[in-house]
């Protein structure tokens, strides 16, 4: 009888347990669904943006290339000009814009994993979780404040780009809290219809996602330089790049990894 009593305790006890076990299985059920589809979804973006790199022809110079025009006269008897100044156009943006009009760019900085087209439109909100191809994806694109120029036509221009689990977009920027990280990664490069563009970082650091930082429509003028003057101050090192009201300058945003602020990197046009 003594026995009896305890194999039924015993199967009582099992019934409690094996609920508790089928809900483990389904919850890891659930999660192994859900992290697969999220993997999915940054393998679609992630070889979309593959594919574009194929309209970049070859990596950015530290400087400009000149062209040689010759010195002494030209034919029609007028003085020669000498070595001029010419871009080159070593990103397609022409046929990225056939394909998306939004297009006004292309961002790298070399050796690292920030290679992607610019866009632009009338809603900051749009490039969030859409593609260049205009696909739903988590991963959005890298895109310019929509208050400014597509052209970079103003001292302050703001890009913004996620900062996703895979290290991809803006991901990479975090590694920037490192003084001898900006010492082997100086410059962003910035292609537009012009010709290639470099601008050399002179500030990193954590704000709030409603930080003055982000203020653009300056004037050159004594406003320009203090706020320059503060966001310089704000770097997580000195960078040793000095940078004057006379400069133009762009600010890469994106979030930090919770979410709470975002990580800046401001950097200074050098040609």
């Amino acid at each position: 009888m003594a026995v009896e009593n305890r194999k039924k305790k015993k199967n009582k006890m099992s019934v409690p347990l094996m609920i508790v076990l089928v809900i483990c299985v389904v919850v890891l059920g659930v999660s192994i669904w859900q992290l697969s589809g999220i993997f999915i979804e940054y393998k679609k973006g992630t070889d979309e943006y593959d594919k574009l790199q194929t309209y970049v022809s070859e990596e950015p110079v530290e400087e400009p290339v000149t062209a040689d025009t010759g010195d002494g006269e030209n034919e029609d008897g007028t003085e020669a000009e000498g070595d001029t100044e010419e871009q080159v156009q070593r990103v397609a943006i022409s046929e990225l814009q056939a394909q998306n009009s939004d297009t006004v760019g292309w961002i790298q900085i070399p050796g690292t994993q920030i290679s992607y087209p610019l866009m632009h439109t009338g809603d900051d909100s749009y490039y969030l979780n859409h593609t260049f191809s205009k696909k739903l994806n988590s991963a959005g694109s890298i895109f310019v404040e929509t208050l400014n120029n597509g052209d970079f036509s103003d001292l302050h221009t703001i890009i913004y780009g996620h900062n996703m689990k895979n290290g991809s977009m803006f991901a990479g920027l975090k590694e920037y809290s490192s003084a001898s990280y900006l010492v082997t990664h100086p410059n962003v490069y910035i292609d537009l219809a012009d010709g290639t563009h470099a601008y050399q970082i002179f500030s990193v650091y954590e704000a709030e996602a409603d930080s003055d930082s982000y203020t653009i429509g300056f004037a050159p003028d004594e406003t320009y330089e203090e706020y320059l003057k503060t966001i310089k101050g704000r770097s997580l090192y000195d960078t040793s790049v000095t940078v004057t009201k006379e400069d133009s300058i762009i600010t890469l945003s994106t979030c930090t990894k919770h979410g709470e602020k975002r990580f800046l990197v401001h950097a200074k046009k050098i040609y």
